[in-house]
């Protein structure tokens, strides 16, 4: 049932957005905001949401947080496997990956 909570917390834009970034690195904020064009609070209000359903983690160095998937997301192979398809079909997260390989 863990994957129906993960979907769940992935309920809105924004989130998936993060996501499907994080499937490739770890991010700060401040990256997030750049590659997004979404307010900082915004990204730090859905940010702290899926960290509370268990979807990413943070490490800190000196001032930033760097935000990255959990293995317990990660090793849902299903979920991770949607995540791949959608940034590969869906113009919103295709336009957030070609800014973020920049």
């Amino acid at each position: 049932m863990k994957s129906i909570t993960f979907l769940k917390s992935i309920s809105n834009e924004t989130k998936l957005r993060l996501v499907s970034l994080l499937i490739e690195n770890e991010l700060c904020v401040c990256e997030f905001e750049e590659i997004t064009n979404i307010r900082q609070v915004n990204i730090s209000k859905n940010l702290i949401s899926l960290k509370d359903a268990g979807i990413v983690e943070a490490r800190r160095e000196k001032q930033r947080a760097f935000y990255f998937l959990t293995e317990d997301f990660t090793g849902n192979e299903h979920l991770i496997n949607h995540f791949k398809d959608l940034k590969m079909n869906e113009p919103r997260l295709i336009k957030d990956h070609e800014i973020f390989m920049k």
